[in-house]
């Protein structure tokens, strides 16, 4: 995690107790290819001024910020951001982006006394807990176990991967780089889909397969394997050619992708031991639910051998609300800047 921090001495004074105001925050979810935005409270985790642009529009996030505060009444004085990075230095970047910039470049564009950045899925991981049944759908049986791991895999822009683990009570989140993990073949389809993305070197991430991009690939594959030439045609396009055209190719491209995905979600069960539950999530997740939501993903997924049916009892959730990961970053930003309070 990296952050900027300053003193902050708004307080409001009474007969000896001094309390903190409400505290709102600029708060900013940014992937590969969206940013979100919006004015938090950050002990409540409510979301006002809801905004989402592609990144795309901007040349980088301090341009993107600027944006956006021109269009909400109020500038708090923090601000917080979960980012596609692995947050290793001063200089940071978003992951199948050209962005690039510093912390002091987007506090600069904030106004913000404070600021505090936390990778993407560590903010994700951090909101699991705190998602009711209006914000995932459940798609495997099983109870989930109070305490026990929860696992994250997200999909979208990037590829990603989380852990949420109790210490002493306190839920502590981990993430590292799954989306550059090897993508294994399990069949002839793979194997051709594995020859289309392996790069120069013969290897093939994860993030090639399970990601937007990844879905425009095992499309081409399909269509060369049915003998078509491959359409020109986005993620998103073949998302809604599946459900809105039923398009069979493209439906077997969804069921090929959800095959994948279901075998990644169950490694990472047995990896973790998530028997607090495996939660799918970003882009992708609530555009593709009612093919995740199939027998077929979960075969995929609890096909694991002797490990079988210990998978069964591991729910899987698809996380359905797109502030999730805003959220996420309200909560990394409170647990930074926690409210103060004397005597």
């Amino acid at each position: 995690m990296v952050h900027i921090a300053a003193f902050d001495d708004r307080k409001e004074k009474g007969s000896g107790l001094m309390t903190v105001s409400k505290r709102t925050a600029l708060i900013g979810d940014i992937g590969g290819t969206h940013a979100r935005f919006a004015i938090c409270d950050i002990d409540e985790l409510s979301v006002a001024h809801f905004a989402v642009f592609e990144t795309k529009m901007f040349p980088s996030l301090p341009e993107a910020v600027t944006h956006y505060l021109e269009s909400v009444p109020t500038n708090p004085d923090i601000a917080g951001f979960s980012i596609a990075d692995p947050l290793t230095g001063d200089r940071m970047g978003i992951e199948n982006s050209t962005w690039s910039f510093s912390a002091a470049e987007v506090q600069a564009a904030c106004g913000a006394d404070r600021i505090h950045f936390v990778n993407n899925f560590e903010a994700l991981a951090l909101c699991l807990p705190y998602l009711n049944a209006h914000d995932r759908r459940q798609i495997s049986g099983g109870h989930a176990v109070e305490g026990a791991p929860m696992a994250l895999l997200g999909t979208g822009g990037e590829f990603g991967a989380a852990v949420l683990i109790d210490v002493s009570g306190k839920r502590i989140p981990v993430a590292g780089l799954a989306g550059h993990t090897a993508f294994t073949a399990s069949n002839e389809r793979e194997m051709a889909i594995l020859s289309r993305v392996a790069d120069e070197h013969g290897y093939a991430p994860l993030q090639s397969v399970l990601t937007g991009h990844g879905i425009e690939a095992i499309h081409a594959v399909l269509c060369g394997m049915e003998g078509l030439s491959p359409l020109k045609v986005s993620g998103t396009d073949i998302i809604n050619l599946a459900f809105e055209d039923d398009d069979p190719l493209a439906r077997a491209t969804l069921d090929c992708f959800a095959s994948i995905l279901a075998r990644v979600a169950g490694d990472l069960a047995l990896l973790y031991g998530a028997r607090g539950g495996v939660y799918l999530g970003r882009g992708i997740t609530p555009k593709i639910a009612k093919v995740l939501d199939s027998e077929l993903f979960r075969k995929a997924y609890t096909d694991k051998g002797a490990k079988s049916d210990y998978l069964a009892s591991v729910p899987v959730y698809a996380i359905m609300a797109n502030d999730a990961g805003l959220r996420g970053a309200a909560l990394a930003v409170s647990e930074r800047f926690p409210m103060e309070s004397m005597v």
